[in-house]
């Protein structure tokens, strides 16, 4: 999935925020994956602060699998905060850094798998209110009249209660177009950012670094 924007502009100032926190030695970390299995739950946030770069380098490799970057990070870090959270394992680095890693990268591949059948189903759906919308213009020009349901049913071979879904549905889309207006409402900060964004990905120079 392709960023806009505005959605890079958000991510580059998440990415520079992240660039900010503290990052810890081997050393320092190892320290506090030992006071971590021991029950210290006062290292959770440095532990976790210290490891959301690690995240959004690996969420990097999964940017073109229809997911976008910044629904890859919040996973990616929900599965992390979970791990630290309920850590109780060996007081090593290699063991902890192997769990962080697979819980990452499950959250990664089940945001990617769940993306993909939303797609499908999204697609079916479109192609269905595609199909009732060519049925309907054909029916009215036919019958001089707006088609009932149940002639729509008829004529698209489906119940007439998926029918009645499906304008349901139409209508719906319709008055969410309508009622819009959240373009209105986004921070001037992030416009500013945005007019800075070139065609280049922003995020090269820092992940791929």
């Amino acid at each position: 999935m392709t960023e806009t924007n505005k959605e890079l502009a958000v991510i580059e100032m998440y990415m520079k925020d992240v660039e900010n926190l503290p990052q810890l030695s081997d050393e320092e970390k190892e320290d506090l994956i030992t006071r971590l299995a021991d029950g210290d739950s006062s290292v959770i946030e440095d532990l976790t602060n210290s490891m959301l770069l690690h995240v959004a380098e690996m969420a990097q490799d999964y940017r073109d699998k229809g997911v976008s970057f910044g629904d890859l990070i919040q996973e990616g870090n929900v599965a992390l905060t979970e791990v630290i959270s309920d850590y109780d394992g060996d007081a090593d680095i290699e063991s902890f850094n192997e769990m962080v890693d697979e819980a990452v990268t499950e959250a990664f591949e089940s945001a990617v798998k769940e993306q993909a059948e939303s797609d499908k189903i999204s697609q079916r759906l479109a192609d269905k209110l595609n199909l009732l919308d060519d049925t309907t213009k054909r029916l009215t020009e036919k019958l001089g009249r707006v088609p009932e349901a149940s002639e729509l049913a008829k004529e698209m071979d489906i119940p007439e209660e998926e029918v009645d879904n499906l304008l349901k549905i139409s209508l719906d889309v319709l008055s969410v177009n309508e009622d819009s207006h959240l373009a209105d409402d986004i921070d001037s900060s992030i416009d500013d950012m945005e007019e800075e964004i070139s065609d280049d990905d922003p995020l090269d120079w820092r992940i791929n670094s």
